[in-house]
């Protein structure tokens, strides 16, 4: 069934305007028709069904038939937070971790990150990543939307973490690896993933999140991208403690 996103769904919604980018993907992407069931959902939790009611030429009408809160979210607090990295890489970070049922992501401008854009085009930055987002929910039956934050460094990014457990994964940890330290999180609000940019993180950094209570951690041998690196460990740990069972 396709699914839409209307922000400001609710339960008392009976004939619901679809407008916009989902309009377009309706009528010229999938070409839909009067008559085609198809989900809507507010990206809060709830879902509606219903049926396209009338076509008109900028937005439709779906007259709902049924609520539902279907519950496809991780049990498991996951907060990801990652250094900025070069163009369309954070894009597929939380296109990934939004189908991984990350809760929170978090993008800090670190030490060793590469300039993209300046403080002024964050707004559109953020808009293009919640799409992102968007659209990776549609795909994967998520309906809540993971929390996307853009931080000025470091120190703002890991803020209102205290209660999680915290781990960063460190090129240069030669001692512990994640399996080693991998922990039910009980007692703790889930689990949060530290990860620097492409150039890694500088040992002001390393020293910075240890002095936060990050627990520094290896994934094993081999150097993997910043991307690489964020997705693998949020599926470790929604393998081993979340919902991918």
């Amino acid at each position: 069934m396709r699914r839409f996103y209307i922000e400001d769904l609710t339960e008392d919604s009976h004939r619901v305007e679809v407008r916009g980018e989902e309009f377009l993907h309706m009528s010229k992407v999938l070409r839909l028709r009067e008559g085609a069931v198809v989900t809507l959902f507010n990206g809060a939790g709830l879902e509606l069904t219903g049926r396209l009611d009338v076509m008109r030429k900028d937005h439709a009408e779906v007259l709902v038939g049924a609520l539902m809160w279907r519950q496809r979210e991780s049990a498991l607090r996951t907060a990801l937070i990652v250094g900025l990295v070069k163009g369309e890489k954070s894009e597929f970070i939380i296109q990934k971790a939004t189908e991984l049922g990350v809760t929170e992501l978090t993008f800090y401008a670190a030490d060793r990150s590469v300039p993209t854009d300046d403080v002024d085009r964050a707004a559109s930055r953020l808009a293009r990543w919640r799409r992102v987002a968007i659209e990776a929910a549609k795909q994967c039956g998520r309906t809540v939307l993971p929390r996307i934050v853009l931080a000025p460094d470091m120190a703002s990014a890991i803020k209102g973490i205290d209660k999680m457990q915290r781990l960063m994964l460190w090129e240069s940890e030669k001692k512990k690896r994640l399996k080693d330290v991998l922990k039910d999180p009980a007692g703790a609000e889930g689990v949060a993933m530290l990860i620097g940019p492409e150039g890694g993180f500088t040992e002001q950094e390393v020293e910075a999140a240890r002095h936060a209570g990050f627990v520094s951690v290896s994934l094993g041998p081999r150097t993997l991208r910043a991307e690489t690196a964020a997705i693998t460990i949020l599926a470790i740990i929604q393998q081993a403690h979340g919902d991918m069972k």
